[in-house]
């Protein structure tokens, strides 16, 4: 097994001369890399981002894949942002891994890629950033990424998952964007504000007559972008009669426009997005269960926002950066108290109402920073429960009710543990932001040891 590195630190190509069982041969400059690349085939190469403009990143990857077609190809680097890693998968690599990252699990991991020659580099050619939802450094915004990137090669339907305000219409953009047909159109539609009647006539057009006021026939928006992308938000909205048209679309890539007995061909890749549990939806008999199977051969979860919150300063810096634009406002960030308030808060509308909550806080801010009073009211009274009497209870099973949702996606049935997890650490947050932090005052009113509280705190990851 031949393994390629450029520009590895020495401390991990010692690991790896360690722990490689390859032949191994390291590059520390462009030159020298591609005459490697060109002199041997090679089964793996290891790539540090280094200090490379994204730019020469994706050409050298590029000419990786030219020189060494059947060769997996990782990269690990810092820069975790959609054009980097979206990009380096599509230019051909197999992996983007985020620092820091032990020399273990790297090794873990170019093991795992060579035992898997199926899971091969996807190759595509253009390199595009759309979507001003999808910010972040996380891991869990970079795995997005990379899903992007791998999804885009081809014109498979997809199925887009999140929850509200996570930004799925960013998604499915940014999946045409980085496609190979991303210079043909792209369309997208959202069902709920649209009844099925008039998204029937939209998407698949009408002949003369078909019903009152058809004066004459009219072209559907499927023939329109023929070669492009079609993004179908809130599918669970359509009604099943027009679910059926859907699917047999899908199956096809025929339709008949309204009035019609003629079929007309269109070929356009379908991203459908939902909010909803399809799977309660088929149960319900709301949603066709083989249209759900025909989307979801490729499908992409994006992560809530409370899942990320590493993210959320850098979201705050982006949108100040466009309110201040937009409303000509000068603030420059957030006070501490405010931006731990925020950090605090679960955001169920997630990026969208961020977004608005940020551009709130710019229009009424007097100050060079937005202040804590600056805060949306819902985010200034963060918690679980927020209001009183009996709507607390509807709000706790609610709250229950989409946690179990949650979990329940992931595979995990550890309700318990888990839920209870989240309601603890909210509770002692709450009491120390009362006693303001202090430890013995905190132990008393929540009734347990200072030790014990000290241990939660720990546990939990809270100062």
């Amino acid at each position: 097994m031949k393994f390629l590195g450029f520009k590895l630190e020495e401390s991990l190509k010692k690991e790896l001369e360690k722990n490689l069982e390859y032949d191994l041969h390291f590059s520390d400059n462009v030159p020298n890399f591609l005459e490697k690349l060109k002199g041997k085939k090679f089964d793996i190469i290891l790539m540090e981002e280094f200090n490379l403009q994204e730019e020469a990143l994706i050409n050298l990857i590029k000419k990786a894949v030219e020189y060494q077609k059947k060769c997996i190809i990782i990269i690990i680097g810092e820069r975790s942002n959609l054009n980097v890693v979206a990009g380096s998968l599509k230019a051909g690599a197999y992996d983007y891994i985020l620092k820091p990252i032990s020399s273990k699990d790297l090794i873990s991991n170019i093991e795992k890629s060579v035992k898997d020659q199926s899971l091969m580099a996807e190759r595509v050619n253009r390199t595009k950033n759309k979507g001003d939802k999808l910010i972040g450094q996380s891991r869990e915004i970079v795995e997005l990424y990379k899903q992007i990137g791998k999804v885009a090669k081809n014109m498979l339907p997809v199925l887009v998952v999140g929850e509200k305000g996570t930004g799925k219409t960013s998604v499915a953009t940014a999946i045409h964007e980085f496609s190979n047909n991303s210079n043909n159109p792209f369309m997208t539609i959202d069902c709920l504000s649209l009844g099925n009647e008039l998204i029937e006539r939209k998407l698949f057009g009408y002949e003369r007559g078909a019903f009152k006021g058809a004066i004459l026939s009219q072209i559907g928006d499927l023939k329109k972008i023929d070669g492009g992308t079609l993004h179908i938000g809130s599918i669970e909205a359509l009604g099943l009669d027009m679910q059926s048209k859907i699917l047999y679309f899908v199956q096809t890539g025929e339709y008949f426009p309204m009035g019609s007995a003629t079929a007309v061909k269109s070929d356009v890749r379908i991203i459908a997005s939902t909010s909803e549990n399809l799977d309660t939806q088929i149960i319900g008999k709301l949603f066709i269960s083989e249209l759900y199977s025909r989307l979801r051969v490729l499908e992409i979860i994006i992560p809530p926002l409370r899942e990320r919150k590493n993210d959320i300063p850098l979201i705050i810096d982006h949108y100040i950066k466009q309110c201040n634009q937009d409303l000509n406002a000068n603030v420059k960030g957030v006070s501490k108290p405010a931006l731990k308030r925020i950090l605090r808060y679960d955001w169920p509308g997630n990026v969208y109402e961020l977004k608005n909550a940020v551009k709130t806080a710019v229009a009424v801010s007097r100050n060079s920073s937005i202040l804590l009073e600056d805060l949306p009211n819902d985010v200034q009274g963060s918690g679980i429960i927020k209001t009183s009497s009996d709507s607390q209870i509807i709000n706790l099973k609610e709250w229950i009710r989409n946690e179990m949702e949650i979990l329940k996606k992931r595979n995990n049935r550890d309700y318990y543990e888990q839920i209870i997890a989240k309601i603890e650490k909210e509770l002692i947050t709450q009491i120390l932001e009362r006693t303001n932090g202090k430890k013995s005052e905190s132990a008393e009113i929540l009734g347990i040891t200072r030790n014990t509280l000290r241990t939660k705190m720990n546990n939990y990851n809270l100062k």
